[in-house]
């Protein structure tokens, strides 16, 4: 939560070392959005990773032991609904995912998608247009664990 504003500020640091960089987004990340000690090395790595991406920075995919969940929407209650619905699935579900509300336009167009809010797991498009049932996120959310 609030990736954006922390890139934002971040932006004037870009000749900072890159361990720098990392501790520091770990640290601002985790004022707002808990962040247990055993996963904050991998914190670090992707939320760095998704730095570089919003400084239009070419950046190579890994593939992690934790789902990547975008939903994009402006911040309408429908957009705000989703990430709820998703908040809840994975806390129920136990599932390790990030997840990233992306609200800036500039950022949402980047997608190629029209229609909010949008449900991305793992880079593939899942739901456009309309917020799913958890229990269909859950099994998206199955699916792409495997």
């Amino acid at each position: 939560m609030g990736l954006e504003g922390i890139f934002e500020e971040l932006k004037a640091q870009r000749g900072m070392p890159e361990s720098n960089l990392k501790q520091m987004l770990v640290e601002m990340a985790g004022r707002k959005s808990y962040i247990p000690q055993s996963v904050k090395e991998n914190y670090a790595k992707a939320l760095f990773r998704e730095l570089k991406k919003s400084l239009g920075e070419k950046v190579e995919e890994e593939k992690g032991e934790f789902l990547e969940v975008a939903i994009l929407g402006p911040g309408c209650y429908s957009c705000n609904k989703l990430e709820q619905d998703v908040m809840a699935v994975l806390s129920e579900s136990g599932i390790q995912a990030a997840l990233n509300h992306i609200s800036d336009p500039k950022l949402m167009v980047q997608y190629g998608i029209l229609p909010t809010p949008a449900l991305i797991i793992n880079g593939k498009v899942k739901s456009a247009g309309r917020v799913p049932s958890k229990s269909i996120i859950k099994k998206w959310l199955e699916e792409e664990q495997r």
